[in-house]
């Protein structure tokens, strides 16, 4: 990088630090601007939510890019946080086994790519540092300082005291029933006794990841071992569309949502078909992510890992399977041995170090009512936070907004939405809502008995709307 470059990054951050701007919040956040791709995988599923079982051999990754492409010392904090996401009355040493402030191990350097990075890996629990108790956590990424964070990520520990029974059920909202969907909730508590459930539980609810819309609710009434809610519209949602999305895993050739690519010496630039609002439009079904999105590199090695790379090269070698296997292990023990900090035989994936950059082109039609509107592409690719970098610009010369974004080779989903000055965001007015949307739901069950000093979570439970969709449709 440039050495003016750096300088006017670092009297940036200095001057954020220094008026008291950049300080880490308890949500999904990030806060360097040379930190992309962030993702926080159940045992390396990329679409994974991020929530585990307490004592069980369940682990998360961790996974970032660093666009600085320089060594830093990067370290990691844990913080057990209450319901509310705020940090919880226990010690450090009450909710963690080992130690906090750790340094991020696993790195490796992008291989051929335009656009250069280090690629950082860490999984928990490891080591090091494992959690004791169950509840919210909040994961911290940073250098040298606590003060001054990389990214935060929220993750979930939970216990398998109660079961969570969810069904949909038709909208109590009459005048919505074609665009909002509803769900059903009862907890059983027959093998976990409580003193008095009514006070000392509460659920909370979420469409997807989007924290933005979680519901939180108390119970209304026990009946036997069951805890029900009164049903009155609690756990309702607009169903909203199916996401938008695109496949930029080529950037040799054009796939789903890509109208041109433009390949340069520095850049790639990637042009998708223009869009227009779902307002008025039908329904469509059509598969998706529900906003996550997919790292892959469909050029790399012609879809082959480097196991099978490295296999390749020791068969031209000789045909003493010996000869061959000592081969294979002396050229894997020189990748592993080539990053002194990697975890034993942790390596980074090949279609994390071998996707490239491309800066993609959004293009967005709107009726004449919300020209002068703040828009913001939304989804997995920015935690659905309405970042600066995802704002849409009206150009009067084309009447389009226009938007880029910098993003790695994958497959992604999308929204377009208004945030209100308020900042709220409303997703309806341009992406429409249907009944019939697929969408997951997520069902948190959280536990503070009598004198207890956090809030513990007892059950969790997923659903997907497409079993009720299927039912009510045959």
């Amino acid at each position: 990088m440039p050495v003016k470059n750096t300088i006017i990054l670092i009297l940036i951050c200095l001057a954020q630090y220094a008026s008291g701007q950049v300080k880490y919040k308890y949500s999904n956040a990030v806060y360097d601007p040379y930190i992309k791709t962030v993702s926080l995988e159940v045992g390396n599923n990329p679409i994974s939510f991020p929530i585990l079982e307490l004592n069980s051999s369940q682990f998360f990754i961790l996974k970032f890019d660093d666009l600085l492409n320089e060594e830093r010392n990067l370290f990691y904090r844990i913080i057990h946080c209450d319901k509310n996401w705020k940090p919880s009355r226990l010690t450090e040493i009450e909710y963690l086994s080992g130690f906090n402030d750790e340094r991020l191990r696993n790195y490796d350097y992008s291989v051929n790519t335009k656009t250069q990075f280090i690629h950082y890996w860490q999984r928990f629990p490891n080591r090091d540092t494992n959690w004791k108790v169950s509840g919210n956590y909040l994961l911290v990424i940073y250098e040298d300082n606590i003060d001054y964070p990389l990214l935060t990520r929220r993750f979930i520990v939970t216990e398998r005291r109660v079961d969570v029974q969810m069904q949909g059920t038709f909208p109590a909202d009459v005048g919505n029933i074609r665009y909002k969907q509803e769900m059903q909730i009862e907890i059983n508590f027959e093998k976990f006794k409580m003193r008095n459930p009514v006070d000392e539980v509460s659920i909370v609810v979420m469409q997807n990841e989007d924290w933005n819309t979680f519901v939180d609710a108390t119970p209304s009434f026990v009946i036997g071992n069951n805890l029900r809610f009164n049903r009155g519209g609690i756990f309702q949602f607009f169903g909203l569309a199916e996401y938008r999305e695109f496949d930029i895993r080529s950037i040799y050739s054009l796939s789903r949502g890509v109208e041109k690519i433009e390949r340069g010496k520095k850049y790639t630039d990637v042009f998708l078909r223009k869009h227009e609002s779902r307002f008025s439009k039908p329904h469509l079904l059509t598969f998706d992510l529900n906003g996550k999105f997919y790292i892959q590199n469909f050029e790399g090695f012609n879809n082959r890992s480097m196991d099978d790379i490295i296999a390749g090269l020791a068969n031209q070698i000789g045909s003493d399977p010996n000869i061959r296997q000592t081969l294979r292990d002396s050229i894997s023990r020189s990748l592993i041995l080539s990053n002194p900090l990697l975890d034993n035989a942790n390596r980074a994936e090949e279609r994390h170090i071998r996707s490239d950059y491309a800066h993609v082109v959004f293009t967005l039609e709107v009726p004449d009512e919300y020209t002068d509107s703040d828009i913001y592409i939304i989804g997995g690719i920015n935690d659905w936070e309405p970042r600066e970098e995802f704002k849409m610009k009206y150009n009067p010369g084309s009447g389009y907004f226009e938007g880029e974004a910098l993003l790695k080779q994958g497959y992604y989903n999308f929204y377009y939405a208004i945030k209100d000055p308020k900042g709220k965001l409303d997703y309806r007015s341009l992406e429409g809502s249907w009944t019939e949307t697929e969408n997951d739901y997520h069902a948190l069950v959280y536990y503070r008995g009598f004198g207890e000093l956090y809030d513990r979570i007892i059950g969790y439970n997923r659903f997907n709307t497409e079993l009720f969709n299927f039912r009510n449709n045959r």
